[in-house]
């Protein structure tokens, strides 16, 4: 379940590649790079072996893989003399225990997510965090675990158009569940993530009780039952493309979309247009792992890890891609129009939950076909 929820969230950055290019906002080599990543060209990862001397770090492609090669990685070659290059084929957990169990790894460290970071620890196929070099307050409070660390942020959030609610603004999520007063199609993932949270909260349940809600049968069955309440409202999105033509395109007033979409659609919609609440949001970590047995050796790789949770870099990031910063020092030097759409600021932080992968490692399969049902009959 979780190789395939982190290959579409982030499959979805590398879509913004393409706007990024027709923008001019990205260069013809990082455009080359995403259209490897997504196979259209020969993909970096294809080849036999890496340099030992040169690092490897795997994510999803697209822009998110030129945005890492610029902030992270170029500057740790700049720093150190050490070549550290990006390969966007895609580090799912699959890849990795077969490159472990075979003895031929060529991957020094992956842009993973927590469920795959704890499945690869029980298998035994990952290296555990060196928190001698790598700062273990440099992370937002449960991104540190034993095999593997936070490098970033996305959430799920409430974005709407005020305009045409007739300049309303939903404020929760029981907001969007009330028709009447906030009439309009709504928008919803057609996967269950990042989704059931959002009704949880919709029948009344407290942010910080939400997974204890959804902790029973009954439970979830609550909150499925409360997409039936509002199924002749809802237009669903399979990707983060969609969920962002829907808003453009003013098919839908209200919506749960990822952060990094509400990032391009803040620049891309008419002022009083498109407002973004991080309230009662779902923030999910990006996390590294380290496969074991890596070709430059574990070391180098904590270090380079280290040099990733410079504030300063993680703020660039967020301004090139929308990925919040996981070190809580950066906030302070986020700029300050930028801060409302920063899934990781205080105040941000401070109204949304983190996504529960123990939740969904259990749940999901059972939630997920009663989820469909519920949208689509």
């Amino acid at each position: 379940m979780t190789d395939t929820t982190d290959f579409e969230a982030k499959r979805d950055i590398a879509e913004l590649a393409v706007e990024r290019y027709k923008q001019g906002r990205l260069t013809r080599r990082g455009f080359i790079a995403a259209m490897g990543a997504l196979g259209v060209l020969p993909a970096f990862g294809q080849r036999a072996m890496a340099q030992t001397k040169e690092i490897i770090v795997v994510n999803w492609g697209g822009a998110a893989a030129d945005i890492l090669q610029e902030v992270l990685c170029d500057t740790y070659t700049a720093e150190t003399g050490i070549k550290v290059t990006v390969d966007g084929s895609g580090p799912s957990a699959g890849k990795i225990r077969a490159m472990v169990e075979s003895g031929a790894v060529v991957w020094d460290l992956c842009d993973s997510g927590a469920g795959s970071a704890i499945i690869l620890e029980q298998q035994g196929m990952t290296e555990a965090i060196d928190y001698s070099i790598v700062d273990k307050s440099k992370v937002l409070e449960g991104t540190a675990y034993n095999n593997g660390v936070g490098n970033y942020v996305y959430s799920y959030v409430l974005a709407t158009n005020p305009k045409l609610l007739g300049g309303a603004v939903p404020q929760t999520w029981e907001d969007v569940w009330n028709v009447k007063d906030f009439p309009g199609m709504r928008t919803f993932r057609k996967s269950v993530r990042g989704q059931l949270e959002s009704a949880t909260q919709a029948r009344g349940v407290p942010l910080a009780e939400v997974y204890d809600a959804l902790g029973t049968e009954d439970g979830i069955k609550a909150s499925i039952a409360k997409f039936r309440e509002l199924r002749e409202n809802i237009i669903v999105w399979g990707s983060g493309s969609d969920s962002q033509n829907l808003f453009l395109q003013e098919e839908v007033a209200i919506g749960n979309i990822w952060s990094t979409r509400a990032h391009l659609l803040k620049d891309q919609m008419e002022e009083g247009t498109f407002n973004v609440s991080f309230n009662g949001g779902v923030i999910a970590p990006g996390i590294w792992v380290v496969p074991k047995g890596n070709p430059v050796g574990k070391d180098e790789v904590m270090k380079f890890i280290a040099h990733g949770q410079k504030p300063e870099l993680q703020v660039e990031w967020l301004e090139k891609i929308g990925s919040g910063p996981i070190n809580p020092e950066a906030a302070a030097l986020v700029p300050a129009e930028l801060a409302p759409f920063n899934p990781s600021s205080p105040e941000n932080l401070a109204t949304q939950i983190i996504y529960n992968d123990e939740w969904y490692a259990k749940n999901q399969v059972s939630a997920e076909e009663m989820y469909v049902d519920a949208l689509i009959n």
